[in-house]
């Protein structure tokens, strides 16, 4: 059994002895099989179309980058703090919910990555309508909505993208980066605004809602006040008490005090009385807190800086030469594996021969 494995062995080193033998002696063709396929490769890469890639690298706004737009909506915070600390509270987290810098950092991201947004972006900038040349195929704007990217490249303690561009030339990837950055700005902000306007409209509902409710009750109030004044009216007729009696006691349920003459009086102002809020105080301030409301005018044409800069907008110095080196290994790993089958084939034909 051992002498067996012996022999193996041994003829196992003899094989891998005559490869190498035979590869050794057609090294020139295999070398002549890697130059070819290296100059094919590199002439490949000389004539294949470069690419340049502008690069950004953003995180989330600083407090003063919205804060045009948080004076703005001060009013909002008027009348928050003129209702009761629950709703109070509400309406703050609302507001703070829609500026927050993590939120619209996000918004701005998802908006960047997406694909109608890009897509949007290719079919009306001029510079990718120039590249298009009247074309908007589906396989045009899926080559160019993949050389558009924003990659995250933060930390747990930091949240930071970089935001990418590639073109066919330096000068056109810096201006197609920056276009399309302002063309996502602009959507953020109008994200931004719209989520303020609802908050505002929904409070302004809300405060209608309360002040139909009040009104209801003042209504209410003013009728019934109306029916005791008139009962208190027949009873003074009939008591005979035309006029007022002073010192009399007010807690009766239907007062006399006032007379025949001033309880008529009294009735006549109370169906003429428009301000139901002399029924109903709670009127005023919500009425107060709708007026507040309704001064907003948020302006969107206002500077804003949702998102802040770690590396700002640059142009590349460089082509994208990474993916020609690797072509040219590729080339070379084909020419060296080509020309060892060579070596191998005329081997066997030469063996087969003898």
């Amino acid at each position: 059994m051992s002498e067996m494995k012996i022999m193996n062995q041994h003829t196992d080193e003899v094989d891998i002895a005559e490869f190498v033998k035979t590869i050794w002696l057609g090294k020139k063709i295999i070398i002549s099989s890697i130059i070819l396929f290296s100059i094919i490769a590199i002439i490949y890469t000389s004539t294949v179309q470069q690419w340049w890639t502008s690069s950004a690298i953003v995180t989330t706004g600083q407090y003063r980058g919205v804060g045009p737009l948080r004076q703005q909506v001060a009013n909002f915070h008027v009348v928050s703090n003129n209702q009761d600390k629950a709703q109070e509270q509400i309406n703050i987290n609302e507001l703070n919910s829609v500026f927050n810098e993590n939120k619209l950092l996000n918004q701005f991201i998802t908006e960047f990555n997406a694909f109608k947004n890009k897509k949007d972006f290719i079919l009306s900038n001029p510079i990718m309508k120039k590249y298009a040349n009247g074309k908007d195929d589906t396989a045009f704007i899926n080559n160019w909505a993949k050389r558009i990217q924003a990659n995250s490249t933060g930390t747990r303690e930091q949240a930071a993208y970089t935001l990418s561009y590639q073109a066919t030339n330096a000068k056109i990837s810096h201006q197609l980066l920056l276009s399309y950055i302002q063309f996502i700005d602009k959507k953020s902000q109008n994200y931004l605004f719209d989520g303020l306007e609802s908050i505002i409209e929904d409070q302004k509902i809300i405060l209608e809602s309360q002040l139909l409710s009040l009104e209801i009750q003042a209504k209410e109030l003013k009728r019934q006040e109306l029916v005791k004044t008139g009962y208190a009216l027949k009873i003074a007729n009939a008591a005979k008490a035309i006029k007022p009696i002073p010192q009399m006691n007010d807690d009766q349920f239907f007062s006399i005090n006032l007379g025949s003459e001033g309880l008529t009086e009294k009735i006549k102002i109370l169906k003429n009385i428009k301000d139901l809020s002399l029924f109903e105080p709670r009127m005023t301030m919500v009425t107060a807190n709708l007026d507040l409301l309704s001064k907003i005018k948020l302006n969107r044409n206002v500077k804003l800086e949702t998102i802040s800069y770690l590396q700002n907008i640059n142009s590349p110095i460089t082509s994208d030469k990474h993916k020609h080196v690797l072509i040219v290994l590729i080339g070379s790993l084909l020419g060296c594996l080509l020309g060892i089958a060579v070596v191998l084939l005329k081997s066997s034909i030469n063996t087969n021969k003898e």
